[in-house]
């Protein structure tokens, strides 16, 4: 992975380090809210060995070296439990003399003679009364554990009452909390990128599936706008479709007429919105097409085209219709549309049987390009089944939703059954933040533009009078017919 990969990552996931980021900083402000504070007492006590003056330089040498042997030995005894209960009879408190030893600590101060004592308590008043009574109960012990010795302790800084509490240390933990919230964010989104197998990039989709990437379609609101292609075609998801048109057209160059199925891993990756906008791409670019909706489980080109669906494909599939009479022409720069018709209890039976062979060769030897929108590849057979009819495969994957497994496995799939597959469009990829100005700014605003196959029935597209103008299903059947003869 190359650094703009990992900042990819990074900004994918801002949400959950921020979260993480600002959720340990809180619980440490809490924590040390809910903390009573602790206070201090500090004070310094002097260890001399007195020594003979006619002694001159050796006699004081041999003094101090003596004091600072002794300074690590007093340190222990400060902290002792004999020195606690002495401290208790000088001053008495409602401590016991193991609550009180518990407290107190000593150290030696390195290369001097000097004992560092700290007492801690929850009242800084107490913690600077007890730390100046075990040092003096210390000091008064003295002489009895160096009996006839020259060794003389005093006490050099007495201790003050504590300003600040040394516990807890509320900047400190916020900070630290802030670091290690950053830190376990990061590791999170790392962690979860690498047991995410979601198909998020064209490269990716690419080597899951073994087909090169035809098209990359970025996010749109398909609810609303099912087809901008037609509603709204200086987005940037018009766009992104007649690039895929364009990538689409080199398939069928070396053809004269080119059927394919489109179909996706999965439900839900969009192949149906994917499929309607290509169709519309194609007949905006003066191609003969024709949209056959042959998913018999789930079928959604009627509610994208706001189509009656009662007569359809099974309809014809069932010779209760010809082509010519199903078959629905939306006008110019439109594709005609092959309803699903009412759904069989037998799709994948209705699918591969011959009548299915010559209802795509009827209407090859008419359109251009014919694009045939199955089912969902890994639940059922039904595209694998219409694949044997056509010349290849389109395979939709969507961004974020489908695995590298689910498009290893349709990959699979299609080399089983002897499928070619064309290529493979990614839908609802992502763009970065850095390219989404520069990406969208360049289509200005989106314009809606309405549909022929949307338009009242009593008013037709230039004004004039419906009755003076072929319009209908009546007139759109003669186009087909004419079409089909020349």
């Amino acid at each position: 992975m190359e650094l703009r990969d990992y900042l990819r990552i990074i900004r994918k996931r801002g949400r959950l380090i921020l979260v993480v980021a600002l959720l340990f900083p809180a619980v440490a402000l809490v924590w040390s809210k809910a903390t009573t504070p602790t206070y201090r007492g500090e004070a310094k006590l002097l260890v001399v060995a007195k020594t003979d003056p006619s002694g001159g330089i050796s006699s004081a040498y041999e003094g101090a070296l003596l004091s600072q042997q002794l300074v690590k030995s007093f340190a222990q005894i400060l902290e002792s439990r004999a020195t606690a209960e002495a401290a208790l009879q000088l001053d008495p408190h409602p401590l016991t003399a193991s609550q009180l030893q518990g407290k107190v600590h000593a150290e030696p101060v390195i290369d001097t003679l000097l004992i560092h004592l700290s007492v801690e308590d929850t009242n800084p008043s107490r913690a600077k009364r007890l730390t100046n009574t075990v040092a003096r109960a210390f000091i008064r012990a003295v002489p009895k554990l160096q009996a006839g010795s020259s060794l003389r302790v005093s006490l050099v800084e007495p201790a003050l009452t504590p300003s600040t509490p040394v516990r807890p240390r509320t900047k400190l933990n916020i900070a630290l909390g802030l670091v290690i919230g950053l830190m376990t964010g990061l590791t999170l989104t790392f962690l979860f990128e690498l047991l995410d197998r979601s198909v998020k990039t064209p490269e990716v989709l690419e080597a899951a599936s073994g087909a090169p990437v035809v098209g990359t379609i970025p996010p749109f609101k398909a609810v609303k706008h099912p087809i901008p292609v037609a509603d709204q075609p200086r987005t940037a998801a018009a766009e992104a479709f007649r690039k895929l048109r364009t990538n689409f057209s080199f398939l069928g160059v070396d053809r004269r007429t080119i059927c394919c199925v489109v179909t996706s891993p999965a439900s839900g990756d969009g192949k149906s919105t994917v499929i309607a906008n290509l169709g519309i791409a194609l007949a905006q670019a003066g191609q003969r097409v024709a949209l056959v909706d042959a998913d018999l489980r789930k079928p959604t080109l009627h509610k994208i085209f706001r189509l009656p669906q009662r007569v359809g494909t099974t309809t014809v599939l069932l010779e209760k219709a010809r082509v010519l009479d199903a078959i629905q022409d939306l006008g110019p720069d439109m594709p005609a549309v092959l309803t699903s018709g009412q759904l069989p209890p037998n799709p994948s039976e209705l699918l591969g049987s011959r009548r299915m062979e010559e209802l795509l060769a009827e209407l090859r030897s008419t359109f251009e390009v014919v694009l045939v929108d199955c089912a969902p590849l890994l639940p059922v057979t039904d595209p694998m089944v219409v694949s044997h009819f056509t010349d290849g495969v389109l395979l939709v994957a969507r961004s974020g939703v489908t695995t590298r497994d689910q498009a290893a496995a349709a990959r699979a799939a299609c080399a089983k059954a002897g499928a070619a597959v064309f290529g493979s469009a990614l839908n609802a990829a992502l763009i970065t933040d850095n390219d989404q100005p520069a990406y969208y700014a360049y289509y200005g605003k989106p314009e809606t533009l309405d549909l022929a196959v949307a338009k009242p029935s009593g008013q037709s597209s230039n004004g004039a009078d419906p009755k003076s103008s072929e319009t209908g299903r009546a007139a759109r059947h003669r186009r087909i017919r004419s079409g089909m003869r020349s």
